[in-house]
């Protein structure tokens, strides 16, 4: 979750000062995704009826 934060706070910061386009802000928010899915993913195997865990 640290992880999570630090990596948004960053992209705030970055598109506070370049743009939402910018490329390091896109590269933060591609980072973000795939922490985001790691601990998603994390989650679901250490849930023992994973099927249940599985809503968006």
């Amino acid at each position: 979750m640290n992880k999570i934060e630090e990596l948004r706070n960053k992209m705030v910061s970055a598109a506070g000062q370049y743009g939402m386009s910018h490329p390091i802000v896109l590269r933060y928010s591609q980072e973000l995704d795939r922490a985001h899915n790691k601990m998603i993913l994390l989650e679901v195997t250490n849930t023992t009826n994973w099927q249940n865990s599985l809503s968006f």
